[in-house]
């Protein structure tokens, strides 16, 4: 559509008009008024704020390292802040303080209440550790007093908040430092009573006697074997003897004595050597003798007559066999008693092995016991600086950087702006509903149009022209028309005057009506 066009389009608007003028007059009258007593009934709307600081900075950190730790906060600060105030316990603090604490008896009341201060609360975080709080309500009385009643309450409360949970986390500790300190006792009192009841010794010195005994066994096993072989040789020489001896006793005697020699070199040979000395002196022996029986053999020496009496060979024979018998039992007796302490070492290597065991876990538990009892000392002494440093006010604090101002002009739409909105806006309705009923009409309102029809040609164009009557009456009404909207614009500004120096809707309402 060119510019032609449109001024076609605003020149039968405005013709339009023109004869619906005392229409369009009343409708723009009617709009004007009702969107400025939306601006009247429209509450106004008055904002402050107030900046916060986050102070994490303090020179007892640094010197007291990891000795001490203060409360933190969370990596985002404005979440929890806003998390924080606007929970119903800050809320409802503020509105017993503000309000009063009976001013909303019942808990519905109370909760929309709440509910309206939240949706007037705005927290923002800045940069840095700042943080902003804002309020808006319809009074700026109440902004003031609500916006600093809430971050008043929220610094408080953030310190009663840090101060609690440091003197609980000091009281937790110390409830566990002494629950470890009994476990501590207890584990130590069983490893004493273990200790002072178990005489078994070490697993070495069991495992040491008990090789000991090994060996002593093994000894005495050759012991025993040797005992019995001197038995079973005494036994073979005593029958072999006569009870009652003939002349050839001394014959009789160095045989005797030269079968003992040899027996003897036999037991010797079993643990030493021919070049032993004792085995190199009984060679001798035996050489002596039995050149002295080679002799008696050879009749070199006479032999001396003996009558028969008491053979005393048979009764030594006698006597050695008695002593060999008894030395063998006390072998037996003693194998036997040490296979029973063997016996014994070997129950008492697993009772070692046992109460190792035991005292492998009452040491554990005792060790375990001791490092947690330690560890929870010094958590404890941790947690105690820590909550001395949050009652001295160290730590994260939030402190007041920017406070409120009290709002004396309110923000957004206010009153003046409905009112000079009001016209204006009723024009551009008018205007809007008359543009919009000339395209939807069918009425043909341009030359142009009549081309559209095929078979109709367009001679000439003849515009609208007035006679003397219709001007005057033109005139008349033009007349009647500005005395009407002077009156009405009176009217309009007086209302807006009045209520803008403190008449309320209801008296200007009244006045009209009078």
């Amino acid at each position: 559509m060119d510019i032609t066009e449109i001024f076609k389009y605003v020149a039968v608007t405005w013709r339009e008009i023109c004869q619906r003028k005392f229409k369009v007059a009343f409708l723009m009258t009617i709009i004007s008024f009702a969107i400025m007593f939306v601006g009247m009934l429209r509450p106004p709307s008055y904002s402050s704020s107030i900046t916060i600081y986050a102070d994490n900075q303090n020179i007892i950190k640094p010197l007291l390292g990891s000795k001490a730790s203060v409360t933190e906060l969370k990596q985002n600060r404005s979440d929890q802040v806003r998390d924080i105030i606007y929970s119903p316990r800050i809320l409802s603090e503020v509105i017993d303080s503000v309000y009063g604490e009976n001013t909303f008896p019942a808990g519905l009341a109370k909760d929309i209440k709440i509910s309206q201060i939240r949706g007037g609360l705005t927290v923002t975080g800045k940069s840095g550790n700042y943080i902003q709080v804002s309020y808006k309500d319809d009074t700026a009385s109440r902004t003031f007093e609500v916006l600093n009643k809430v971050v008043s309450v929220f610094i408080e409360d953030s310190a009663d908040t840090k101060r609690q949970e440091s003197r609980s986390a000091y009281n937790f500790i110390d409830q566990q430092t002494a629950s470890y300190k009994d476990l501590l006792l207890k584990a130590e009192e069983k490893l004493k009573s273990f200790q002072s009841s178990n005489f078994d010794g070490t697993e070495s010195e069991v495992n040491s006697r008990i090789a000991s005994l090994r060996s002593s066994i093994e000894e005495m096993n050759i012991q025993v074997q040797e005992s019995n072989t001197r038995v079973w040789n005494l036994q073979k020489q005593l029958s072999r003897e006569n009870k009652l001896v003939g002349n050839n006793y001394e014959s009789s005697v160095y045989q005797s004595q030269l079968r003992e020699l040899k027996k003897e070199k036999a037991a010797l040979l079993i643990n030493y050597e021919d070049s032993y000395p004792a085995i190199v002196d009984i060679n001798y022996k035996i050489n002596d003798l039995e050149n002295t029986l080679a002799d008696l053999a050879n009749g070199e020496q006479a032999n001396k007559p003996i009558n028969s009496d008491l053979n005393p060979l048979y009764g030594e024979l006698r006597s050695l066999l008695s002593a060999a018998r008894i030395e063998h039992q006390t072998l037996l007796n003693r194998l036997k008693a040490f296979n029973e302490l063997l016996d014994e070492s070997y129950e008492r290597r697993k009772r070692i092995a046992n109460n190792k065991a035991e005292l492998s876990e009452l040491t554990r538990d005792y060790s375990v016991f001791q490092e947690q009892y330690e560890e929870m000392l010094t958590k404890k002494e941790k947690a105690r600086i820590s909550m001395v440093l949050d009652i001295q006010g160290q730590g994260v604090n939030y402190k007041l950087q920017e406070a409120a101002t009290y709002p004396n002009t309110p923000i957004g739409a206010r009153f003046i702006h409905f009112f000079a909105a009001g016209p204006i806006v009723a024009l551009l309705i008018m205007i809007a509903i008359f543009v919009i009923k000339i395209m939807l009409d069918s009425k043909i309102r341009f030359t142009s149009e009549i081309k559209d029809f095929e078979g109709v040609s367009l001679l000439a164009g003849i515009p609208h022209a007035l006679c003397n009557a219709e001007k005057r009456r033109k005139r008349v009404h033009n007349t009647f028309l500005l005395l009407y909207y002077i009156a009405c614009l009176s009217c309009y500004v007086a209302i807006a005057v009045a209520y803008k120096y403190g008449a309320s809707l209801t008296n200007i309402i009244d006045f009209g009506a009078f």
